[in-house]
Formats: C-alpha cells, structure tokens, sequence
C-alpha cells in the first residue's frame, strides 16, 4: 500500500513539473509577444552588426541565412526570400531591402510527437539598420 502511495506521488510531482516546465517556456508564447520580446532587445534601427553580435551572444539562437534582399510577410505567415512560392490571392508584402533568418528554438506538442520550431526574420534597410522582424511558427511531426 505504502508502495502504491509513493508511486502515485512520484508520477503526480513528475506530471505537474513537466506542466511548469513547460508553461514556463518563453517560445510557447504567441508570435506576437515574442516579437515584442524581440524587439526590446533588438529595437528598430539598430546595426546589422550589433543585431548579429545580439544573436551570436545566445547559445540557443542559430544564424540559417542571410539574403541580400528582404524577407516576405504574408496574410497567414511569414517566409524567408529563398523559398520560391506564396499563396496566390494572399496579400504579401516584403520587408527590407536585406535580411536574415534566425531559429530560436523550439518546443513540443501532444506528447512529443509534434515538434514546433520558431524562426526570426530580420529586414534592414539599404544602411543595413533594422526596420522589422517578423516571427515564423512552423510544425512538424517526429
């Protein structure tokens, strides 16, 4: 009985610290809020260079791609310059005239076995300063 009492215990503490975990996790956060994030530590009008020393200065960030055009913004979703098709009949619009493409993270969804993973997009202007990040979630099943 005393067995049984310990192991119920055991499993609860280990389900509701994974619950804690897991809502404590910064990148569950809409796209929104964590671009608002972003752009407290990345404000507009800030170098290319010191948008990239931010983003070498985290272990967790990783530098994909830079493009010497800038990224594109559509209705539903944000995508990088290098992928070559959008939605037709979507409103689009690109941003910058440069940018760069960041992954920052990702967490996952229905017991593991749907991965999110979340990509900045950067846009600078032709003196290579910030003019706005965009925030891309994507899915994808393990």
């Amino acid at each position: 009985m005393k067995i049984t009492v310990c192991a119920i215990i055991v499993v609860l503490v280990i389900i509701i610290s994974t619950v804690i975990i897991m809502l404590l996790n910064p990148l569950r956060k809409s796209e929104e809020d964590i671009r608002d994030d972003l752009l407290r530590i990345t404000p507009i009008g800030m170098s290319r260079d010191d948008v990239i020393e931010v983003i070498r200065s985290s272990d967790d960030w990783e530098l994909r791609h830079v493009f010497d055009r800038g990224y594109i913004v559509g209705r539903w979703y944000v995508r990088g310059p290098h992928q070559g098709s959008y939605r037709p009949g979507h409103d689009v619009e690109k941003v910058g005239v440069k940018s760069m493409e960041v992954y920052i993270g990702s967490y996952y969804e229905l017991l593991f076995a749907f991965e999110i993973r979340i990509s900045v997009f950067f846009g600078f202007d032709e003196d290579s300063n910030l003019v706005d990040l965009g925030v891309r979630k994507y899915g994808m099943f393990r």
